[in-house]
């Protein structure tokens, strides 16, 4: 009998050049009461307002303030951002234009010296920016005029547009002004909110930044509210005290439906969710033992149980099937305790040992329920593990330190191609606990061509090497569940999980 049963107690890039911007003017759009607040419930709030960390919590908020050249939609897609367009001149070459007329906002202009500034900035391995490796096949940036870039690469750079999509553009003047605790502590940028209070672990609030080139938010006042238990975050939702809610606990969502106060709206995303092994742990150095953790578990079960059917089981790797790369031909690890127990015991831990998975609460759905299953199962095979639940302050901290213990869970996002996922467990991320030079090569061979059946050819290979090598328990394709009240118009779920409120408000 599974564990579950005596565990389980509830529950095309190019075609940018068009400049059909990713906000547009507000023709058309009911009349909203100017000046209204919106309120948003979150599971966790950034500890630092740095720009360059690379998780989306992170993002969200600082995206609400700057911007990058390249937008993403709600869908994924991608659409001119702080610049208008842009194109290749050669296999190694981009001209990138900016838009005219957008300020910062301390009224300052943006140009082509920003670019320039932040990018350098982010290109230097010594700043440690963690969405360095996204971009980093860019090898020199030129300032051609006020409104033009031209990027160098290093090679053919196939996903250079979905790079540039996660590095927020900083303001060269103000950061020399104020230097780089300046900066983090008050971040100012083009974006359609500015900072104007931050209660680290509470809230951080906005107003809107009436000359923002895409137009005035329709909410005067944003505020972020951190509310980590999942039931408050209902609770706060159906009182009517924010406007949307996100991570819904999947347990809550019928009573959410039901009501007509507030409706559940959800998207499919490209997150595969994983407990990744630091390699580096004596017990975790064998991949047998981390194969046996992988048979361990009735994934099939804990979705079916836990997850309500949402999402799908990862096919023994951390690419969903909406991916570019995503290897078919792979088989999910079944649960398999007897074929677990073996492998443990060829590796020399015939008598198990002691572990412990660190989570947060509310980050993924049926996260810290899902852990605690995971344990009990772990146990069945002679794994003793502990569940150890932190707070997002806390998880941001251990990442930056490289310590997360001998499992942690964490979603990676692909946004639909290989690269966006696999680089996080690559050296070259900062992030990765286990390194294999086949896979380093591969990683590079799949970011240097434009063929894309060279790409699927190397991903398929990547996928195969994480297969063997187990560097995670490969765990589930998830989808985003957010709550929203019934008077909001303006927004729909982000299947990257970065809110984008610009002109969202409620009637």
């Amino acid at each position: 009998m599974s564990p579950l049963a005596h565990s389980l107690t509830r529950r095309g890039f190019l075609s940018a050049a068009a400049a059909t911007g990713a906000l547009t003017a507000f023709a058309g759009r009911p009349a909203f009461a100017q000046g209204s607040e919106l309120v948003v419930a979150v599971q966790g709030l950034p500890d630092s307002l740095i720009t360059g960390f690379s998780s989306f919590a992170s993002l969200s908020v600082v995206m609400q303030m700057l911007e990058a050249l390249v937008a993403r939609r709600d869908d994924g897609s991608f659409a001119p951002g702080l610049a208008s367009s842009w194109e290749p001149e050669s296999e190694d070459t981009w001209l990138i234009h900016l838009r005219e007329g957008v300020t910062f906002h301390d009224g300052m202009p943006f140009t082509a010296e920003d670019v320039k500034f932040t990018l350098d900035y982010v290109l230097d391995p010594e700043n440690n920016y963690g969405s360095r490796a996204r971009i980093s096949q860019i090898t020199s940036v030129e300032v051609v005029d006020d409104l033009t870039v031209r990027l160098g690469t290093d090679g053919p750079f196939p996903t250079l547009i979905n790079g540039l999509s996660n590095v927020v553009m900083e303001p060269k003047h103000y950061v020399e002004a104020v230097g780089r605790d300046g900066m983090t502590a008050k971040p100012i940028g083009t974006g359609p909110f500015v900072l104007d209070e931050w209660t680290p672990g509470d809230r951080i609030t906005f107003s809107g930044f009436a000359e923002y080139w895409g137009g005035t938010p329709l909410a005067s006042r944003l505020t972020l509210r951190q509310v980590p238990e999942g039931s408050t975050r209902v609770a706060s939702l159906m009182a009517g005290e924010v406007a949307i809610s996100e991570e819904m606990p999947i347990d809550l969502l019928e009573v959410v439906d039901a009501s007509d106060k507030a409706m559940v709206d959800a998207v499919e995303s490209t997150v595969g969710l994983l407990l990744t092994f630091d390699t580096s742990v004596e017990e975790l150095k064998d991949p047998r033992v981390r194969q046996a953790l992988n048979y361990a578990v009735d994934k099939q079960t804990i979705l079916d149980r836990l997850l309500m059917g949402r999402g799908t089981v990862l096919q023994g790797q951390m690419l969903t099937s909406n991916t570019f790369g995503f290897n078919a031909d792979l088989e999910p690890f079944s649960y398999d305790p007897e074929k677990a127990k073996a492998l443990l015991a060829e590796a020399g831990y015939s008598d198990g040992f002691e572990t412990s998975i660190t989570t947060r609460s509310g980050k993924y759905l049926a996260d810290v329920d899902i852990c605690n299953v995971i344990a009990a199962m772990f146990s069945d095979i002679g794994v003793i593990t502990t569940v150890n639940v932190v707070e997002q302050g806390v998880y941001s901290k251990m990442a930056t330190a490289h310590d997360m213990g001998p499992m942690h869970m964490v979603g990676w996002y692909s946004l639909g191609d290989a690269d966006f996922a696999t680089v996080w467990f690559t050296q070259g991320s900062g992030r990765a606990y286990w390194e294999n030079e086949e896979y380093e090569k591969e990683f590079v061979a799949g970011r240097s061509t434009v063929d894309e059946e060279a790409r699927l050819a190397a991903y398929h290979r990547m996928t195969e090497i994480m297969h063997e090598e187990c560097p995670a328990v490969f765990l589930f394709g998830l989808p985003t569940v957010y709550g929203k009240s019934s008077d909001l118009e303006g927004w729909t779920p982000p299947s990257d999980k970065i809110l984008r409120l610009h002109g969202a408000a409620r009637s």
